[in-house]
């Protein structure tokens, strides 16, 4: 009698189970969960104070120690602040796509991700976000862009606000898509690939042609020209895909780390 090996196709198919659920929660993290859950039902606005640790303790039937553990772990990914002193304890804050990138390079350098993979990852979604904002004829979120761009032109000279116009007009055009999600995914990658911090420079040259590439997409996106937009923005995405490859070989090629993501 023959007998079927696992991978044949007369093998007898094996049920398929999920994996485990985790292990209980940790008390810190699901007072944690809690916490957040009031902030969002309860639609408070940055800024908003939350109850003190007296009430807090009562409320959540837990230790000091445990709960200021659950502050500090929202406190470092941008949930919430905290504030000394007698009229201090934790205000709700705005988390955003820099907070994002720091959790995102905690994994990324776990998985031992290179640079690379977080330039293809723009390539492929970056377009399609133009191509969306040429399509929602966003005036606001255009007026953003267009501001972005003046502002380049105004920074052409200095690196640093240059990069920090740089980075806002990456946002505005990404939240001009009216995809939350993607906005700030692109915000978080962005932020990591900037690249700064791992030594990419950008001279008056690289500078230039960054700002042109810009006007490209833009011209596109406010004459309501999503194809337009989508291959501006590919092309750009490209130039700068190649120019870390060529003169930053070694950062291109590099995994990336939290601590240069979150110092």
């Amino acid at each position: 009698m023959e007998v079927a090996h696992p991978g044949s196709a007369d093998a007898p198919r094996r049920p398929r189970r999920r994996a485990e659920s985790r292990k209980t929660r940790k008390a810190a993290v699901a007072i944690a969960q809690r916490i957040v859950d009031d902030i969002t039902e309860e639609k408070l606005s940055p800024g908003a104070k939350l109850a003190g640790e007296r009430d807090m303790l009562l409320r959540f039937d837990a230790g000091r120690g445990t709960l200021r553990e659950s502050l500090r772990f929202l406190e470092m990914n941008g949930v919430i602040t905290l504030k000394a002193g007698p009229s201090g304890g934790p205000i709700v804050a705005a988390p955003d796509g820099h907070d994002l990138a720091g959790v995102l390079g905690l994994f990324l350098q776990m998985r031992q991700l290179p640079f690379k993979a977080l330039i293809s990852a723009r390539e492929i979604l970056e377009p399609e976000l133009a191509a969306s904002a040429a399509e929602s004829g966003d005036g606001v979120r255009q007026a953003e862009i267009t501001d972005s761009i003046e502002g380049m032109r105004a920074f052409l000279d200095d690196e640093q606000n240059f990069l920090a116009e740089n980075d806002r007009f990456h946002a505005a055009v990404a939240a001009a898509s009216e995809n939350d999600l993607f906005a700030l995914l692109i915000t978080s990658l962005h932020t990591i690939t900037d690249g700064m911090p791992l030594g990419v420079s950008y001279p008056p040259a690289r500078r230039d042609a960054v700002l042109r590439a810009h006007e490209a997409v833009h011209d596109a996106i406010v004459g309501r020209d999503p194809e337009g937009a989508r291959w501006a923005m590919r092309r750009h995405i490209r130039e700068f895909h190649r120019y870390v490859e060529e003169r930053f070989p070694a950062v291109y090629e590099r995994p990336v780390r939290w601590r240069d993501i979150a110092p």
